[in-house]
């Protein structure tokens, strides 16, 4: 009778699930910012933002700015969708992607420490960081 060495070591095929569940975690993390952005960010950013008098100009850039942040992370969730179900599209998509996500997290926290000494202000980071690393993790298998 033969020891078994295997047991309990990860296949491919048992790696791939697992990847997939992080995309599918990604993609949920990602649509939730989407909705918290607008639920919360609106009230906390753009009204304030609209109430300053500020040139037309800046607040129609500030403005495409903020409905371009939604909009990535949208298509962030939607990617992280697809390359949950689509493997030869899941290193591409997922490192393009975590790498969007991870370079957002290290903007908010050096605009943070720069604006306001401590990463605390701008917390974007906190939501941003994890979806990075998540979607990164899960670009490997």
């Amino acid at each position: 009778m033969a020891i078994r060495t295997d047991i309990d070591t990860p296949t491919p095929t048992s790696v791939a699930p697992m990847r997939r569940y992080g995309l599918l975690l990604g993609a949920a993390l990602s649509g939730s910012a989407v909705v918290y952005h607008f639920v919360s960010g609106n009230t906390e950013v753009m009204v304030p933002l609209y109430a300053a008098d500020l040139p037309p100009e800046v607040t129609a850039v500030l403005d495409i700015v903020w409905y371009d942040i939604a909009l990535l992370a949208a298509i962030g969730a939607i990617g992280m969708l697809v390359a949950a179900y689509r493997p030869a599209w899941r290193m591409p998509l997922a490192w393009f992607i975590g790498g969007h996500y991870l370079a957002l997290a290290l903007l908010c926290l050096g605009f943070s420490f720069a604006w306001f000494g401590n990463p605390w202000d701008l917390i974007q980071w906190v939501i941003f960081g994890p979806i990075a690393l998540i979607t990164i993790w899960a670009a490997r298998g």
